[in-house]
């Protein structure tokens, strides 16, 4: 397989984790909605891990305001239904999640934003049509080079 994992643009291509499907978009929902209860619901996971971090002798602070969490990641066994080709593709997906937890010093309140994405990595190498006919144009252009080739060592 090839680890390199791509974001599903496409809302209504069709996720199949074990014997589920989803909408892209629908299983993006689900995903935010459950790690917002998560992190935000009592007590919070966000304020544990969104607070300053002490580095070294306690004198460096990182802001952990904005996080980002990948999981698994590796991924999980999936099928992707990718509506434009109507052709179900073997793969792995996993998500990513951004928290902003950023305290805005104007209004006073905290900003509690969760944004999901999906990403994905198919187990084989995916060529659309174009790319196929230009692999297929690239054979015959060989094919002509070698033939005029071997007419030239002939002579």
């Amino acid at each position: 397989m090839s680890e390199s994992f791509v974001k599903l643009e496409q809302d209504d291509d069709i996720v199949m984790l074990d014997k589920d499907t989803f909408t892209v978009s629908r299983l993006k929902e689900l995903t935010a909605e459950n790690m917002w209860s998560k992190l935000f619901g009592q007590p919070s996971l966000a304020s544990s891990l969104c607070q300053k971090l002490k580095i070294t002798d306690k004198s460096i602070d990182l802001d952990l305001e904005e996080i980002r969490l990948v999981f698994p990641p590796k991924g999980i066994d999936c099928q992707l239904l990718k509506l434009q080709s109507g052709k179900w593709i073997s793969g792995k997906i996993r998500f990513q999640v951004d928290v902003d937890y950023r305290y805005i010093p104007q209004t006073g309140v905290r900003n509690k934003r969760v944004i999901t994405e999906l990403e994905f990595a198919p187990d084989e190498i995916i060529f659309n049509e174009e790319q196929e006919q230009q692999n297929s144009n690239s054979d015959q252009n060989l094919d002509e080079i070698r033939a005029k080739l071997n007419q030239i060592n002939a002579l």
